[in-house]
């Protein structure tokens, strides 16, 4: 059966997917989206006459945008935003420098291993481990050192081991220890001085025909967007939502100076 009505119900909005405006390489899909805004808007100039009168208008500044909510957090959107086109990435090597935050309960008064190999300058990898309060918050500290005191701590990267303080800890004590390892994965940088940037848009929105219930995929695409760098991830009993809001720009190298524009195909 032809799409071929006029009143167009919204059933959903399937997808946004963002593309490199030059290349048109994909840079992130949105799949999970919870809600979406599609708006516009435009000034109006008056001239009037007497006793204020309208009596012509003249219309300027006409804008468009988007704006979504996704239900998880996509990595290409989030690299999008904070304009770090080409994030830091090793799946082969561990070479991404992370931090740990580990509470080690202590079984030998004498020593505790790590979890994993602190990086840093030799002889100073871990700088300082802490004895673990009743209530867990950080007690008595301990320095680094070449070889253990009562007053300090050795590290031996060679089997991630600290030597504890001698005398300071007994078995059931937690030692309280921040590091940096090296690990495989994807890093994302938000610089100070680099911003989101441009890209063009398509939206998959299923709409239905109102008489027969006729579904079918329409596309609204946006043919250059800004994306909105201000961007706010919220932490708590639920899980983060990704918000996103990107604002139409007329291309002067195109022709039409569409903001978008919104396909309805023939689904006969």
């Amino acid at each position: 059966m032809a799409l071929n009505f006029d009143k167009y119900a919204i059933v959903s909005i399937d997808s946004i997917t963002g593309f490199d405006l030059s290349t048109k390489e994909c840079l992130f899909i949105l799949d999970e989206i919870k809600d979406a805004t599609l708006e516009g808007a435009a000034e109006t100039i008056w001239s009037t006459g007497k006793e204020g009168r309208r009596l012509s208008a003249m219309k300027r500044n006409k804008t468009c945008a988007i704006s979504a909510n996704n239900g998880f957090i996509v990595g290409g959107l989030l690299a999008q935003t904070i304009g770090d086109l080409d994030p830091e990435e090793d799946f082969t090597t561990a070479s991404i420098l992370m931090p740990a935050f580990e509470r080690i309960e202590v079984t030998d008064p004498t020593k505790v291993e790590l979890a994993f190999a602190a990086q840093g300058v030799t002889g100073n990898e871990i700088g300082w481990i802490y004895k673990a309060n009743k209530d867990g918050s950080q007690g008595e500290k301990f320095a680094q050192a070449a070889s253990a005191t009562a007053t300090q701590f050795a590290y031996d990267d060679t089997d991630k081991e600290i030597t504890l303080p001698t005398g300071k800890f007994a078995a059931g004590d937690v030692v309280i220890v921040f590091y940096e390892y090296l690990t495989k994965g994807r890093k994302y940088s938000n610089k100070s001085d680099v911003y989101a940037q441009d890209c063009y848009l398509v939206c998959d929105i299923m709409v239905k025909d109102v008489c027969d219930g006729t579904l079918q995929h329409s596309k609204l695409v946006m043919p250059k967007v800004t994306l909105d760098d201000n961007f706010s991830y919220t932490f708590g009993n639920d899980m983060a939502v990704q918000a996103f809001r990107a604002e139409a720009n007329s291309s002067i190298c195109s022709k039409d100076r569409e903001y978008f524009y919104w396909v309805f195909p023939d689904a006969a």
